[in-house]
């Protein structure tokens, strides 16, 4: 085996442990430990936003045309962007009614079957399926029940959208302030996480990034479309 194609398996695999990570977060998930599976699924997101670029400096598609990374990339954030954060709102009571859950699943399964839901030039088509996000703040936060509903059911919504969202670890557009910002607030997530309860204050602050990746994704898509 050339030194290449070691370097393009090294990179699949570490892909792959992200799949593995997602597996406990799930057994975590289960047993009601969601801190833990918290944890993991933060390591989780670590992996996926540093694997592309791994994979792209080791040309792995050069070096092992006939393995589709991407494909094991989409499984594995099926995996942890959706079933397992889902199954979290559901399993711990987040929304008035279980039934609620289904709106989620649906559009991140339109999501996932669009052929552009990820664009040549760093965007992502549609509100990128992001519900571990939605499910950690559901968890810490535990708003009202028309809260919790209006924060499933608006990007439920914004999946059936055609608009452009930032792809940080790929795109061009913001991408310094996405990629580090985004480093950033896992960071801090994952510190946390690692208190049994957490400062509010602390919640609330940790909340400043994904309310600056709407807004500048937002303002993204105006500009382009004015453009």
């Amino acid at each position: 085996m050339s030194r290449a194609k070691a370097l393009a398996w090294a990179v699949h695999l570490y892909t792959m442990s992200g799949g593995v990570v997602g597996l406990f977060a799930l057994y975590a998930a289960a047993q009601g430990q969601i801190r833990q599976a918290f944890l993991l699924l933060v390591l989780a997101a670590l992996i996926d936003g540093t694997d592309g670029i791994l994979a792209r400096r080791a040309r792995v598609h050069a070096s092992l045309p006939h393995f589709d990374g991407a494909m094991v990339d989409n499984v594995i954030d099926f995996l942890t962007y959706v079933w397992i954060p889902v199954f979290i709102i559901g399993s711990q009571n987040l929304l008035p009614h279980i039934a609620w859950t289904v709106f989620p699943t649906l559009a991140a399964l339109y999501a996932y079957g669009q052929t552009n839901m990820k664009t040549d030039d760093g965007f992502f088509i549609g509100f990128p399926s992001l519900w571990n996000g939605v499910a950690l703040y559901l968890w810490w936060l535990k708003p009202a029940d028309w809260l919790a509903l209006l924060l499933v059911l608006v990007p439920s919504a914004l999946s059936f959208v055609p608009t452009r969202y930032l792809y940080p670890s790929k795109g061009m557009t913001f991408w310094r302030v996405g990629l580090y910002g985004g480093a950033a607030w896992g960071l801090l997530l994952f510190l946390l996480l690692l208190q049994e309860q957490p400062a509010s204050e602390l919640i609330l602050l940790s909340a400043i990034y994904p309310v600056w990746y709407l807004a500048a994704s937002f303002y993204t898509e105006f500009r382009l479309r004015r453009a």
